[in-house]
């Protein structure tokens, strides 16, 4: 794949390097925020960074699922190269990622909040982690209790029937995150005052990712004012969908859950909108320091019946990156295909950073000869979605997407033509150069039939490991646990 290309850095080295500040939030479709064109969306806070940033119209993530996409963009490394295929994977010690790096650079290093970290090793070159994840530290590990709202929890099509208003945890967990952020920020910026060390501070949020259950206040802010999806159900799906759709149980959903659950998402979204602001703010006047904000994966939210992730379409694979700092134009919205690659190789970059072995992006700063293209890969493991392990894998090239299922024909659409991807182009003869040009270049160096005994082996040892988690009930000591569980309760 794309090997990084490392830029100089003005003013390189400790003293003269940036601080990097980036918040990541879980499931935030690129779509939906006002930036981005949404009419529906309040987003007043991203909408500002964007007008003091630049916005990537075109950013796609690693995998549509937690797990694969984020030790992607922490390491450079696709899901088949560095082991994390699924939400049950670890990713190894050993592997290096962009903390360790730019640690390596002089840089003091922070994680506040989610980073879906499995096994003993919740720290991956992070120097200090004072909230860790909400959700457990090994696979197969008790979810966080929220009560009364367990059962609009989950990705199967009932659990969509009990979104609506209520507080929840999650959203107890991000005001935490936000709160010790806010603390680390400021005693990081004093610290750079007195000894001129550059920080790399990641902030990471569990919303706005389901349940589709916001607060009253965010919640009655959209009930009854949304449109419905734009793109329907389709009257045949391909083979590899329908099998999801039926994992799924998607068909049945009532019309009054699909907009409770946009309410509650698009409630979410500005929840997270307004928890950024104090962040924003403490960065907004720092000339050395670069903002980021992006998430890890995007939300179908009904488009085309379909919910959640793990798809390849845009309003899954799709996240929103905004960038603000002095190596990035404000205002501008930049149109180039991107990636979460890309953006970790930027960060690597700009604090003049060594390159991690086997990175996958390219400095987002770089304009000329810039490649135009992605690639994401899906294998499955979505919490209670029961299917075969997949091998599904996307290159996005300039205007045209394909998508390449192992044991299913392809698809392939011209996002130029058909931005809703709804008119495939694999078995048009027009297309037969364009369909075999992808089909190489997305199979190079991808071997479906290693790839399937590895998920094999995977499994076998994931099993293992689920039972050692129920008999031992090993010590997640970063692990963040609500101490008011009785706030779980719809409103």
């Amino acid at each position: 794949m794309r090997q990084a290309q490392p830029l100089k850095t003005e003013g390189a080295g400790p003293d003269g390097a940036p601080n990097i500040v980036m918040v990541m939030t879980d499931q935030h479709a690129a779509r939906v925020m006002g930036c981005a064109g949404d009419e529906f969306a309040r987003t007043p806070v991203l909408d500002k960074l964007a007008k003091q940033g630049t916005r990537f119209e075109n950013c796609y993530c690693p995998s549509p699922l937690c797990v694969p996409s984020r030790m992607a963009f922490l390491t450079g490394l696709e899901p088949h190269e560095s082991g994390v295929l699924s939400n049950d994977d670890y990713l190894p010690s050993d592997v290096p990622t962009i903390a360790h790096s730019l640690a390596g650079a002089g840089y003091d290093c922070h994680l506040v909040g989610r980073m879906h970290f499995y096994g003993p090793d919740q720290l991956h070159g992070f120097t200090n982690r004072p909230i860790g994840d909400i959700g457990a530290s090994f696979p197969g590990g008790s979810p966080p209790d929220i009560g009364p709202l367990t059962k609009g929890r989950g990705n199967r099509g009932p659990e969509l029937e009990f979104s609506g208003a209520g507080e929840t945890s999650y959203q107890a967990y991000d005001h935490a995150v936000m709160k010790e952020a806010e603390a680390t920020l400021a005693h990081l910026q004093r610290q750079r005052a007195e000894t001129g060390r550059p920080f790399f501070l990641l902030i990471s949020l569990f919303c706005p990712h389901p349940p589709y259950i916001a607060r009253r206040a965010d919640y009655d802010a959209f009930d009854g004012r949304l449109p419905g999806p734009m793109v329907s159900r389709p009257d045949s799906d391909h083979p590899a969908i329908a099998a999801w759709r039926d994992a799924g149980r998607t068909d049945g959903v009532s019309p009054i859950a699909v907009a409770a659950s946009r309410a509650a998402y698009y409630g979410l979204v500005q929840m997270v909108d307004r928890l950024c602001q104090g962040i924003f703010d403490m960065t907004e006047d720092c000339k050395n320091t670069v903002t980021i904000y992006t998430s890890d994966h995007g939300e179908c939210l009904g488009e085309r019946g379909l919910w959640w992730k793990s798809v390849m379409y845009d309003e899954s694979a799709k996240v929103p990156l905004i960038i603000r700092g002095t190596a990035f134009e404000p205002g501008k919205q930049d149109r180039r295909i991107v990636s979460l690659f890309d953006l970790s190789a930027t960060m690597l970059s700009l604090g003049d950073a060594s390159p991690l072995p086997g990175h996958n992006g390219q400095d987002l700063r770089r304009q000329e000869t810039w490649p135009d293209e992605v690639i994401s890969s899906y294998y499955g493991g979505l919490m209670n979605i029961k299917l075969a392990d997949l091998r599904h894998r996307m290159i996005r090239k300039s205007q045209y997407k394909l998508m390449w299922f192992d044991g299913y024909r392809p698809q392939l659409f011209d996002l130029d033509k058909d931005p809703q991807e709804l008119t495939d182009l694999s078995g048009d003869t027009d297309h037969l150069d364009i369909l075999s040009d992808l089909s190489e270049q997305l199979l190079r160096g991808w071997d479906p039939a290693l790839i399937a005994q590895l998920q094999a082996l995977k499994g076998q040892r994931s099993a293992l490991i689920r039972q050692w988690v129920r008999v031992t009930q090993p010590a997640e000591p970063y692990r963040w646990i609500d101490p008011r569980i009785d706030r779980n309760a719809y409103e």
